[in-house]
């Protein structure tokens, strides 16, 4: 029997309450000020079905309104409570930290999509190595552009996370940390943004876990 991770808290910070994935109740696991919240679980990791996914988040989302929460990625299994205890004492100060940070803050996803395809316009003009070369630095320069236009919301956010041209169609993928009293102010900007910028549509996912500012914690 192995434990599956749910997150990491301080201890007593949030409940541990209802279940998990396959029903299995909610516990913790407390070592020298710190809780990691966890599900008995077989041996073998959790298949990434969609209804697990779907169960394993909302149970994350759940503890999040509790309090502050390191999220541990789907799967995240340690064998026994001895190793929950052992993980807990060896990055004490590294989680302690990434709690303060996270604590009262929620994790905003930003998609930028074009709004015309380039994928499609690309494709329709003649394949030569020079020209594909220039069409994608074309592009990833015009990403770059969009992302610059977005730099107002950093000023209403704890911290972001963001990666470039991950598909022609989609040249920003953000994630910020943003106050819970923040999160309609920031929604609003967002707004205002989409309207100025005539080539690219924005929008907002969440409020979520902060996954993108956990940076791997637990396991």
């Amino acid at each position: 029997m192995s434990l599956l991770v749910y997150g990491i808290v301080e201890n007593g910070d949030v409940a541990p309450a209802g279940c998990g994935l396959d029903d299995h109740p909610l516990y913790e696991v407390a070592e020298d000020g710190l809780a990691a919240i966890v599900s008995d679980h077989g041996a073998r990791a959790p298949e990434s079905t969609a209804s697990a996914l779907q169960a394993y988040e909302r149970t994350v989302r759940r503890l999040m309104d509790g309090g502050a929460i390191l999220p541990a990625q789907f799967g995240s299994l340690l064998p026994d409570k001895a190793a929950v205890r052992e993980l807990l004492c060896n990055r004490r100060k590294d989680l302690l930290g990434r709690l303060a940070r996270v604590r009262g803050a929620v994790e905003i996803g930003l998609r930028a999509s074009w709004r015309d395809d380039p994928a499609r316009a690309l494709d329709r003009r003649p394949v030569s190595g020079s020209s594909y070369l220039r069409d994608r630095l074309e592009l990833r320069q015009s990403a770059r552009r969009v992302a610059t236009e977005l730099d107002p919301l950093t000023a209403l956010a704890r911290g972001s996370r963001r990666a470039l041209a991950l598909r022609p169609d989609l040249p920003v993928l953000d994630a910020y940390l943003v106050d819970r009293g923040r999160v309609e102010e920031f929604v609003a900007m967002v707004e205002q943004l989409d309207d100025r910028l005539d080539d690219v549509e924005l929008v907002c996912t969440g409020p979520w876990p902060p996954y993108s500012f956990a940076e791997g914690a637990p396991v």
